[in-house]
């Protein structure tokens, strides 16, 4: 057998479709807008990213696809090939690029060809797909450029669950920061798979775990329990497939049933802004589907919005959610939603006027193990806190005071140290100096931060390997010290709940 030859094509992006561009059959027995309909969401998401370019490698080994072939594929009388195409994406125009690729592997240093490839990657490279070879569900691993921060007025896109991910391009090393999108196939993925594999990414990164495919995910899923018959062709997971496969990758499955508008979103914000990307699962009449949560839009400047009286929480300024839609493409706007006191999505397809409404069932969050407290004790947490700090000024001006508003989210414990050094609200040197030497962290700290009119910010920095009846808090955090009723507050807490307080 000739062994394989790789071929690298630079192509004008705009002039063809990208069906045409990668020779793309379409299968038999479906059409070409179902069959093509997320890679022609692609294209259109890489052209409002400004794509001049693509520069597409003919012979490409996916991990995920390989895995799926050989469980599933490579036993079809079809004969399927395990390699793939993988087409990368450049805002700027083809004499261009090579030009710039040239330059790069002229580097004379190491560390020059580093910093010069980053740059490069930062100016010019928009992400990469991979392109199976099968006619009906050919978009798999895809990860694309987020959306910029800034949006219309009055609104920031905040996509911290995004990950920072590497790709290799004729030598020189491309970086690009997304969150890894591929659509279902109905042979070894469904939504449910395809939400968790995305889902899973951004896990992966925090702890640096293996990766898994959607074959392994499936049949982790389906090892114990196989609710809607053969786990292959996939027909889906049910709930509780979904956390076994979690469990079984090594993560802790904290599910919550979606009651009540305000709690809804507050876990999705706390989640969102943790960096854990969740998996939402929702409904439309007897319809069932899975996403994955990407990023967030907020209010750019704060607006109040109270859950009790004098109580604000700032998951208010939550306007809508980004999605991985496995049906359609990735960073799919999802509109918020109250109505009859659950959270609903509206999902606006891109170039449409079509506009779903789905209602927010269940939301699956993938932890690391070492994280006892869930992201709603956390929350029950916080509203504690809060009313404690209503008492506080009862007893000491006669009356509760201002509103009070508070975030709560989950961080690595040197993720939150690096943020006092390098943060918008920077704390002074030894202020840090002093928390470092004097706190014992946990793994993950639970971090609730409060703050009035009347008070500046304090962060309770709480034990996340504790539970709800026993929570520790490990100290408060006061950055700054320009008001004295903060200063007799933070005390009176300490005493409280004791712990120290590090100003």
């Amino acid at each position: 057998m000739a062994q394989p030859r790789q071929k690298i094509s630079f192509v004008r992006f705009g002039n063809r479709s990208l069906a045409d561009v990668l020779a793309l059959n379409v299968p038999a027995f479906g059409s070409k807008d179902e069959a093509h309909r997320q890679l022609q969401y692609v294209e259109s998401y890489v052209r409002d990213l400004g794509c001049q370019s693509l520069v597409v490698e003919a012979h490409y080994i996916d991990r995920d696809h390989m895995e799926d072939h050989s469980v599933f594929y490579s036993k079809s009388l079809q004969p399927y090939p395990n390699a793939c195409q993988r087409v990368h994406f450049f805002s700027c125009l083809p004499p261009v690029l090579k030009h710039e690729l040239k330059r790069l592997r002229s580097a004379v240093t190491s560390e020059h060809f580093r910093t010069e490839s980053a740059e490069f990657s930062k100016q010019f490279y928009l992400g990469f797909s991979v392109i199976k070879p099968l006619p009906g569900c050919p978009v798999g691993r895809t990860i694309l450029r987020c959306f910029a921060t800034e949006t219309e007025k009055g609104y920031r896109r905040n996509f911290a669950c995004a990950c920072d991910c590497r790709a290799h391009l004729l030598g020189v090393p491309l970086s690009v920061r997304g969150l890894a999108f591929q659509q279902q196939d109905l042979g070894v993925s469904a939504c449910a798979t395809t939400a968790l594999w995305s889902a899973l990414q951004k896990a992966r990164e925090l702890e640096e775990g293996a990766a898994a495919t959607p074959a392994q995910i499936t049949m982790r899923a389906s090892q114990f329990t196989l609710p809607f018959g053969r786990p292959m062709p996939s027909e889906g997971l049910s709930l509780d497939q979904m956390c076994q496969a979690v469990q079984s990758l090594g993560y802790a499955p904290n599910l919550y049933r979606t009651d009540t508008f305000d709690v809804s979103r507050a876990l999705l914000y706390s989640a969102i802004l943790s960096g854990i990307s969740p998996v939402l699962i929702i409904e439309q009449g007897d319809r069932a589907h899975a996403v994955a949560v990407a990023g967030m839009k907020t209010n750019k400047s704060h607006v109040q919005r109270l859950v009790d009286p004098l109580m604000d929480d700032r998951a208010g300024d939550v306007g809508a959610i980004y999605v991985h839609d496995d049906r359609y493409g990735p960073y799919l706007k999802a509109d918020i939603r109250r109505r009859n006191g659950r959270l609903h999505l509206q999902i606006k397809l891109r170039n449409s006027s079509l506009v779903e409404t789905w209602v927010l069932t269940h939301i699956l969050i993938p932890l690391h193990p070492k994280i006892r407290l869930s992201f709603g004790e956390l929350r029950r947490a916080a509203i504690r806190l809060v009313r404690e700090i209503h008492a506080h000024r009862q007893s000491l001006l006669g009356a509760p005071g201002t509103v009070t508003s508070w975030d709560c989210w989950i961080a690595k414990s040197h993720s939150y140290v690096e943020s006092l050094i390098l943060g918008e609200n920077r704390a002074p040197e030894s202020l840090v100096a002093r928390l470092c030497t004097s706190v014992p962290f946990s793994r993950y700290l639970g971090i609730v931060r409060i703050e009035a009119e009347d008070l500046d910010p304090i962060d309770f920095l709480l034990d996340t390997t504790s539970t709800e009846r026993n929570l520790h808090c490990l100290a408060l955090v006061r950055p700054a010290t320009s008001r004295a009723r903060t200063i007799d507050l933070a005390h009176l807490l300490a005493v409280r709940y004791g712990c120290s307080v590090i100003a």
